[in-house]
């Protein structure tokens, strides 16, 4: 069987890290590390979502558990400089370059820096870069803060789109009752949808440092497979199995996509986002997009209309036309657009100084309206 390559969104948390006497783990990493690097090598897009900067900085401070919001941000800051330095030290070993993603749930609520996080992923994914996202607990406060790194891997997916998000944690899977207290609680290993009676099963808190128990992942899963993610969770300490997971094993507890994340996508751009502005292509450009499924580049446009910013949904036209036959979301603001209409790809930076991308639309971004 011949496996499609995947955008994988990997989630490790403070309790699978976590080690008493030494702060971080470091079989965890490493073993981690040499996964991921498979991955890579076999050429699946991996982003890894880890919390531990916390946990780490509180031990390096000598803090038993911080506990106002100035001392989690003064550990937050100590620990991610030290957790960045493990894993660049282990993925180093496969000569791997990482790069390090600080998120507010504010960044992704605002239009510019949600854009900017999402092209910046997906650019560090084509140079073979491993995005590290953390929440940037130095400067979140309690207001806008995910308030756990589950959410956080949930709306990465979203943010790029992945294929699979799969959440290493110190459970095998999602039991039917709590396998803390109950001797009897059976490992469900396929969940089709996840009902309220699902969500009934989850109960616990977190860890000594971390803040999510089974109860944040199962909403952090609802929300993956809601745009289209199928969702796995899985034994931490054996990220081995990882691999069997993407060739198809049964591992742990998987969670079925409720819609096509392309789908849904284009149903997202073409059915909910309002229009601010137009532009108007050639012939040659029309084409390119109906028939061979390709982007809208500079080259291809004749005309701008409307107000509009960068990350704007704008509708497409053919020159001399008024019917719109195409919508998608602009890399460049009108101001931006006027000045490289018709231009080659390779001319933009040249012309504004700066490149947001060959595309004024992006294809994954580009949705063709019926009728």
């Amino acid at each position: 069987m011949v496996r499609s390559l995947e955008k994988i969104v990997i989630k490790i948390g403070t309790s699978t890290l976590s080690s008493n006497d030494k702060g971080i783990n470091v079989e965890i990493i490493e073993k981690l590390s040499s996964v991921i690097a498979k991955l890579i090598k076999d050429n699946h897009k991996v982003i890894l979502v880890t919390s531990g900067a916390v946990g780490l900085g509180a031990r390096k401070l000598d803090l038993k558990k911080p506990k106002t919001i100035l001392e989690k941000q003064t550990c937050a800051a100590v620990g991610q400089a030290q957790l960045m330095h493990l894993y660049d030290k282990h993925f180093s070993k496969h000569n791997i370059s990482i790069a390090q993603i600080l998120l507010t749930r504010e960044s992704l609520t605002q239009r510019e820096t949600y854009i900017n996080a999402r092209e910046t992923i997906l650019e560090l994914l084509n140079m073979n870069v491993l995005p590290i996202v953390n929440e940037n607990d130095a400067v979140a406060s309690e207001e806008i803060r995910f308030g756990d790194n589950d959410m956080l891997s949930a709306l990465v997916c979203d943010l790029v789109s992945a294929d699979r998000l799969i959440i290493l944690t110190d459970e095998k899977g999602l039991y039917d009752k709590n396998p803390k207290e109950n001797k009897n609680a059976k490992l469900i290993s396929v969940v089709q949808k996840i009902t309220p009676e699902i969500e009934k099963m989850t109960s616990g808190v977190g860890s000594e440092f971390g803040l999510g128990g089974m109860t944040s992942k199962i909403q952090a899963v609802k929300l993956a497979t809601s745009v289209g993610t199928k969702a796995h969770i899985i034994y931490g300490f054996e990220s081995e199995k990882i691999h069997d997971l993407i060739c198809g094993s049964n591992i742990g507890t998987t969670f079925l996509p409720s819609t096509n994340k392309i789908e849904k996508r284009k149903s997202w751009i073409a059915n909910t986002l309002v229009t601010t502005g137009k532009v108007f292509i050639d012939e040659g450009a029309r084409s390119a997009i109906l028939n061979n499924g390709k982007s809208l580049l500079p080259i291809g446009v004749k005309n701008v209309l409307g107000d509009f910013e960068r990350g704007s949904a704008i509708e497409i036209c053919l020159v001399g036309s008024s019917k719109v036959f195409a919508k998608g979301i602009t890399n460049y603001s009108k101001v931006e657009l006027e000045k490289i209409i018709g231009l080659k790809s390779a001319e933009i930076e040249k012309v504004l100084g700066y490149s947001y991308g060959e595309t004024v639309i992006h294809r994954d971004d580009l949705v063709i309206l019926k009728g």
